[in-house]
């Protein structure tokens, strides 16, 4: 008599009865399918039952493991491990041809790229130059071939290193603008518009650098105090205002305006902007405050009168 046991699934209860190398097989025929989860089931029983290409099933476990995360350090360096103790000059992953030395180079800079991002933004000089240094070896040690993790997880053989470092090029200069124009604007501008030339060259249209670029690099006069600074939106705002055709008399002329070309909006440096925006809110508060202390005020009148009401009602029934 022939006896089954099931254990979680039917495909689990055959797995029981395979060896170490018919589920290594079972794993690569589960990533040609691009059936991830169980490809990664498949290498791990494979390594489990000590297949005589467990190093193999090991390389094969830490690629799908990293393909699920791929912005974890600790995976990309046990690809690395893995192919170090795979020992092979290649490999085969689903109908990718793989150069084992050409993966373990792709994942240190992938490594690079991570940590480099991974920096505050408010040490943008620190990380811009540690994502220019990242673009930078990418270039010049993948360039115009493909990425290979890419190809592998994506069938995507169009995406290669040049392409990796233009991305990282113009993140980093966004990352230099936006955290120079705090002390330079001009600067930051600059920055901007370096961000915008790596964007086209993605195919992108870089437009919301070039805004900033303009932003950042345009010059103005507080309407109030008269103080001049650059960077539009960081360093002064513009306000909607009503602009009679007096106080329009030689702006025009001026090579620094304190008001819009349309005349629509006065220009505020951010010091008196806020300063008036914080006493308005002030003010604000106390309108409001007033008001609710008030209504407390009034409610509790109305509710002894209610009392006193009901009282005499009461009085009067008795």
């Amino acid at each position: 008599m022939f006896a089954y046991f099931e254990i979680g699934s039917v495909k689990m209860g055959f797995s029981l009865f395979k060896s170490g190398d018919e589920l290594y097989s079972a794993g690569l025929d589960a990533i040609t399918r691009k059936n991830w989860r169980e490809a990664e089931d498949k290498f791990g029983d494979a390594v489990r039952k000590g297949s005589s290409k467990s190093a193999m099933a090991e390389l094969m476990l830490a690629l799908l493991r990293l393909r699920g995360d791929r912005g974890n350090v600790s995976h990309y360096r046990a690809v690395a491990a893995a192919l170090g103790k795979y020992g092979e000059s290649s490999f085969r992953f689903g109908l990718t041809d793989v150069d084992a030395a050409a993966l373990a180079s792709e994942c240190e800079l992938s490594v690079q790229e991570i940590e480099a991002d991974s920096i505050d933004d408010r040490e943008y000089e620190r990380k811009g130059q540690a994502l220019i240094a990242a673009a930078g070896a990418f270039a010049s040690q993948i360039g115009d071939r493909p990425m290979l993790l890419r190809e592998m997880f994506e069938g995507d053989s169009g995406y290669t290193g040049t392409r990796e470092s233009n991305i990282l090029q113009a993140l980093a200069y966004e990352t230099l603008g936006r955290g120079v124009v705090y002390s330079n604007p001009k600067q930051a501008a600059e920055y901007m518009q370096m961000a915008a030339t790596f964007r086209k060259m993605l195919g992108e249209d870089g437009d919301a650098d070039m805004r900033l670029s303009r932003q950042y690099s345009l010059s103005a006069k507080c309407w109030l105090c008269g103080r001049t600074m650059s960077g539009e939106g960081v360093h002064f705002i513009a306000v909607s205002s009503d602009i009679t055709p007096i106080f329009k008399q030689g702006i025009d002329k001026e090579v620094v305006r304190a008001a819009s070309p349309q005349f629509s909006s006065i220009y505020m440096c951010k010091p008196c902007f806020t300063a008036i925006s914080n006493r308005s809110d002030e003010i604000s508060r106390g309108y409001y405050d007033r008001t609710m202390a008030e209504m407390t005020a009034m409610e509790a009148r109305l509710m002894a009168e209610i009392r006193s009401v009901r009282a005499s009602i009461a009085m009067a029934s008795r």
